[in-house]
């Protein structure tokens, strides 16, 4: 459902939300008071750096807990899409994950890409979107989700939202714990659980650990799990006013990992691009499936002219760790209280993914970040409090990698970082006890640089075309570049080792060196087959940018107004106003060697409600969001290789959210939500080397060396028109036990995946279907759960991912397949 006019249902919006409220007053005056365990439960959420209660807040947010995330069968950080129609995940393979909110985000392919949604954990921002993938979802609070720009608290990447991951935290004077374990099929095996314990009166610690392993949902393997994770923490509170937590957390991954399937190649023919030929393999037939290299070792890579060769399964695989530290330190006086948050965080990435057909990708990457917030929280008697804060945060990454491609190989070798810090401030003025003002105001300042060298060495079929014997076709197969003869690159991100190996196999001249472009004599090295009958049958040629530094400066200030109206006791009436801004970035490119930062300007109205004696809420929002200089990361063809430039796009971003709980009676609770929306690129245009394009947007024509084409119109990334949750819960009390039954359906309409975009890199609309069945006991200090489930029950296929290389190769990654288990858990207190 498309909202072209939303300014027309603001009006619509705050009408029904009026007659709510009165609705509400009438009810409360009318109904007598519901017993306790007959209402919807409270939600304590801290989003605002305060605790307030889910319908106190006045931003629109989801919040799941530890019990909700379970059931629902979501695992890590890259399983969120399915908590919430506003949000979208995006796994482009080994640790890659990308987080859109509305269609606001960012394709991270690379460390040189910020996210757009950021994401903490305990408090801590995590500068690199894989933290993501190294997220468990384990022993925790709650999940929240904050929808739309947070320029003022959370500044940095916050244009899209925020994820915020909560853990459980010590408690004093107690010793409590839980263990879950969970069995299923794929040979699933899950486990976790927690241990706190008292140290004295006046300190706790609290463990906690996570497993989980399963066999790949994919014929070859692929798209498995091997993780683990661990957190401990610390507490000591010698008085009422003073408390400090230590924490250290683990996390790490040895899967094989997220791969896509081979669902089809595009055509090659100038002109006609865009035809799509599917392969009718289906969706988990696997990557480096024999049906699948019989259709890769069919097409032909320029300008080598040489069939693609074979994936390899043994070629894939992930050792990727996550650590942090941090403390928090509160100390509470008269005025407010003062917290101060000092971390460090790192992880060591070593990967290969096959990505669009990559043979395969290879990264090695380290990252160490460190940060510190200091927030001061006024507790004043009067009518303004408010928050005071400054931020600062600093990050180090040295990156090896190789876009491996049989016969191209971009090779990155860099350094890359940066720092940032900021002071900001929020404020609420309780004008009357009903009605209140909000205002926040936010500075910040970037900095960013990236020193490295970027190779691209290509084989040519022939000499290559400066060298006056290019051979094109049909004298490059006559030249025996079709027939097997020419020699695929090392994967090796080592420069001077990947021109080592031509050497030691005798294929170039033993004095040839991994030069750097416009650094030294031409990178042009002769290929020949030893003894062969055509000694010399192409060139390898370095077409890479070479070395590469650049920096960059920004500053921005952001801000936030808000008025907030308390109609009824349980209901509030809001309106806010918040910008949001992504600093610019620095890039391995000659030709834009730094990119612009994006905006966001977002007009919210909502309303929160409890009726009928706390057993329905209702919460509505409708939003308008000018989404300005939106930095698009997209995989295209430049100077005959692949490359992913960024394009900076605008886009008008407006809809509708409706969330719902029913508490019918003392068993039963329908809740649901869902969202109406429409996101629009009003400008965006992509570029490629001339009748190089695959886009589904209309060409503009050629200007110098570059094909541009006009995409707006074309919907955002992750996007859908309409996407909704419903679920049902029911519960049948015996003796000394009760049985929950629940059910969830999740709808999500047709969606872009990819900047291409094409018809086969859509998500096509779905209904998915989960079911859970849990049987519990309760004791003065023992409970214990057993349940079984059924996740994706009709085993419903949509695209997560898509990926399309030059030469038309297709692989899309689609949800898990139908699974079921059991699951175990006992509590202790």
């Amino acid at each position: 459902m498309k909202l072209k006019k939303l300014s027309l249902y603001f009006p619509l919006l705050a009408f029904s939300a009026l007659s709510l409220q009165a609705l509400a007053q009438e009810t409360a005056n009318e109904e007598k008071e519901a017993e306790e365990n007959n209402g919807i439960e409270t939600i304590m959420v801290t989003a605002q750096r305060k605790s307030e209660s889910l319908q106190e807040a006045a931003v629109p947010m989801v919040a799941a807990d530890q019990k909700s995330l379970t059931q629902q069968g979501l695992d890590s950080g890259q399983d969120l899409g399915r908590l919430t129609p506003s949000l979208g995940i995006s796994a482009g393979g080994g640790p890659l994950t990308s987080v859109f909110i509305r269609g606001v985000g960012a394709l991270t392919v690379n460390p040189l890409t910020d996210a757009a949604v950021a994401q903490n954990i305990d408090g801590v921002y995590l500068g690199r979107s894989s933290g993501a993938a190294g997220q468990g979802l384990y022993d925790l609070e709650r999940v929240e989700v904050l929808k739309g720009p947070q320029g003022t608290l959370y500044g940095r990447n916050a244009t899209g939202g925020v994820v915020n991951y909560i853990p459980m935290k010590p408690q004093l004077l107690e010793t409590s714990g839980y263990g879950q374990l969970e069995l299923g099929n794929y040979s699933r095996v899950g486990f976790q659980g927690a241990f706190n314990t008292a140290v004295g009166d006046d300190a706790a610690l609290r463990l906690s650990v996570n497993t989980l392993q399963y066999d790949g949902y994919s014929d070859d393997g692929t798209n498995d799990a091997d993780n683990v994770s661990f957190r401990a923490q610390f507490l000591y509170k010698p008085s009422e006013d003073f408390d400090i937590r230590f924490a250290v957390d683990y996390s790490e991954n040895n899967a094989i990992g997220q791969a896509g399937d081979l669902v089809g190649t595009f055509s090659n023919e100038t002109g006609n691009l865009t035809e799509f030929f599917p392969s009718g393999l289906g969706a988990f037939s696997g990557p480096t499936s024999d049906a699948a290299n019989a259709i890769r070792t069919g097409v032909l890579h320029t300008p080598s002219f040489a069939p693609y060769q074979p994936l390899n399964i043994d070629d894939l695989g992930q050792d990727v760790s996550f650590t942090g530290y941090m403390a928090e330190l509160n100390y509470t006086m008269k005025p407010g209280t003062l917290t101060i948050i000092p971390a460090y965080r790192e992880s060591e990435q070593d990967y290969t993914f096959v990505g669009p057909g990559f043979a395969p990708a290879k990264t090695s990457e380290k990252n160490e970040q460190t940060s510190i917030e200091t927030r001061f929280a006024t507790d004043f008697d009067g009518p303004l409090n408010g928050i005071l804060g400054a931020f600062y945060f600093d990050e180090e990454i040295q990156t090896s990698g190789v876009f491996a491609q049989n016969y191209a190989s971009p090779i990155q070798n860099y350094e890359n970082g940066g720092d940032s810090w900021a002071i900001f401030g929020q404020a609420t003025y309780d004008i009357s006890e009903v009605f209140r003002l909000n205002l926040g105001l936010r500075y910040t300042e970037d900095s960013k640089y990236a020193e490295g060298i970027s190779d691209t060495f290509v084989t040519f079929c022939g000499g290559a075309p400066f060298t006056g014997n290019f051979l094109t076709p049909p004298d490059s197969f006559a030249n025996g570049c079709a027939s097997g003869a020419m020699p695929a690159h090392p994967v090796i991100s080592d420069r001077e080792a990947f021109i080592g190996y031509f050497v030691d196999e005798g294929l170039i001249a033993p004095d040839s060196v991994a030069t750097v472009p416009g650094m030294g004599p031409p990178p042009f090295y002769n290929l020949t087959i030893p003894g062969g009958a055509t000694p010399q049958i192409g060139a390898i040629v370095n077409v890479g940018e070479g070395y590469i530094a650049s920096d960059l400066d920004y500053s921005e200030t952001t801000y936030r107004v808000g008025l907030e109206y308390d109609i009824a006791e349980d209901s509030l009436l809001y309106a806010t106003f918040e910008t949001g801004y992504r600093a610019g970035g620095v890039d391995l490119s000659l030709a834009a060697p730094t990119y612009d930062p994006e905006y966001i300007d977002a007009f919210t109205i909502g309303s929160k409600n409890r009726f009928l004696d706390n057993t329905l809420q209702l919460n509505l929002e409708a939003f308008h969001w000018k989404y300005d200089g939106q930095q698009v990361t997209y995989f295209t063809t430049l100077d005959s290789a692949s490359s992913f430039p960024i394009a900076n796009g605008d886009a008008t971003i407006q809809g509708l959210d409706v969330d719902m709980i029913w508490r019918v009676g003392r068993d039963t609770t329908i809740s649901g939500t869902a969202q109406f929306l429409d996101a629009t690129y009003d400008s965006l245009t992509l570029v490629s080397d001339p009748g190089e394009g695959r886009f589904g947007c209309a060409s503009i024509g050629v200007t110098g060396d570059l094909e541009s084409y006009d995409c707006s119109g074309q919907s955002l990334l992750y996007s859908p028109d309409f996407g909704a949750n419903l679920a049902i819960n029911h519960v049948i009390d015996f003796d000394e036990y009760n049985l929950s039954l629940t059910a969830q359906a999740s709808h999500r309409g047709k969606q872009s995946t990819n900047f291409l975009f094409v018809e086969a890199t859509n998500a096509e609309s779905y209904v998915t279907l989960d079911l859970d069945a849990t049987l519990m006991s309760s004791t003065s200090n023992f409970d214990w759960t057993l349940s079984l489930f059924v996740r994706n029950v009709t085993d419903e296929q949509y695209v997560t991912n898509s990926q399309v290389n030059n030469r038309g190769l297709t692989y899309n990654a689609f949800n898990p397949p139908r699974t079921f288990g059991l699951r175990l858990k006992t509590e202790f207190y």
